[in-house]
């Protein structure tokens, strides 16, 4: 079923022309750039070093990207064919878990936006669309999210909440009613 073309139109920015595409197998190299970029950076620090990706914690987000449970989203402009963002959800039936889980039927997100184009309504469209898609197939989404990251305020206007903290960080959850 294709996704909706949505329009972002943000004070802030010229409007874009958005199109949101389900993630697949093949897009296991994109999900990687977006696993590193979805890792909170303080203003002023340096990027992330693409070798974080390596350590087990940080890469089973994507590892073996289409197994059972595996759903994601692209946002891709519409003018332009190029990728600004994605957001993906992984259940944990083994022993692997991410910092975000709860438990094995709650799926953790994972969310990124390049940063040249935060702030322009990029991430909100991934959220629609993903949490539209989750909500069909499950009755809970969790996260983890730095406590300083401003991302936090677009995750409590969807309705996630904070369920636990540690170690400068939240693990929150969005409860879907049905």
């Amino acid at each position: 079923m294709p996704l909706p073309m949505l329009r972002s139109n943000q004070a802030e920015s010229a409007a874009m022309d958005l199109r949101i595409r389900t993630v697949g197998a093949a897009d296991a190299q994109i999900l990687r750039e977006y696993l590193r970029l979805s890792i909170f950076v303080p203003s002023g620090d340096s990027p992330t070093p693409a070798e974080i990706l390596d350590r087990p914690e940080i890469g089973c987000y994507v590892n073996d990207w289409g197994r059972y449970g595996d759903d994601g989203v692209l946002a891709v402009d519409d003018r332009t064919g190029a990728d600004l963002g994605a957001a993906w959800l992984r259940l944990w039936p083994g022993l692997d878990t991410g910092y975000g889980f709860v438990d094995r039927a709650t799926p953790e997100m994972a969310i990124a936006v390049r940063p040249e184009d935060r702030g322009r309504g990029v991430g909100t469209c991934l959220l629609d669309a993903l949490l539209d898609r989750a909500s069909q197939r499950h009755r809970a989404v969790s996260l983890s999210v730095a406590l300083d990251n401003p991302s936090v305020a677009l995750y409590q206007r969807f309705g996630f909440r904070a369920i636990a903290t540690s170690a400068g960080t939240l693990t929150m959850r969005l409860t879907f009613d049905r």
